[in-house]
């Protein structure tokens, strides 16, 4: 059995696998395996080649293996579309991060000007004030729009996108280069 289990480990083929491989019935092998019987010579040289080859694989690891043409197109276009991937969300990032800080520099002036304060240096008459009354309100709700849309939490969200492209792009990178 010591033997059946090393060479269905080293090479992982069943107990009938091993068997016909040698040239042996199953019954005979399960024999050697336990060792109550001896292999016929033909099936002790096949047994030796295979250790031999075993020997000589664990000596001479396997060269690197160069990408098939077809494979290298595959991760080619895979680091193409990688690409174009980072570029849109560069641009996406860029795009909410260029609406969110003016949008959260006006709230933080409206915030300003309509603080009681300051309010008599911007509102002149009663008039202007009920002109203000109503436009103030409408400023802040379309910036605070337009922040809850270009929020930090999005933004972030981009960036461990563009994070994760990066690294599959260094990935894919490795992946071509052998």
């Amino acid at each position: 059995m010591k033997e059946e289990k090393q060479f269905g480990e080293l090479f992982g083929f069943r107990h009938n696998e091993i068997a016909n491989i040698v040239g042996v019935s199953q019954g005979l092998w399960s024999m050697y395996a336990i060792g109550r019987r001896s292999l016929p010579t033909r099936a002790y040289l096949r047994l030796a080649k295979m250790i031999l080859f075993e020997e000589q694989q664990k000596n001479n690891p396997p060269a690197v293996r160069q990408l098939q043409p077809e494979e290298r197109k595959h991760w080619e276009d895979k680091l193409n579309l990688n690409q174009i991937s980072q570029h849109n969300i560069i641009k996406k990032l860029r795009e909410h991060q260029e609406k969110y800080k003016p949008a959260r520099k006006g709230l933080e002036l409206l915030a300003f000007v309509t603080d009681e304060s300051q309010a008599a240096d911007f509102v002149a008459d009663e008039m202007e004030k009920r002109r203000k009354d109503t436009f103030f309100p409408v400023l802040k709700a379309r910036l605070e729009g337009v922040i809850e849309r270009n929020s930090l939490h999005l933004q972030e969200q981009y960036e461990v996108k563009l994070q994760v492209l990066q690294c599959e792009e260094k990935c894919l990178k490795e992946k071509l280069s052998f």
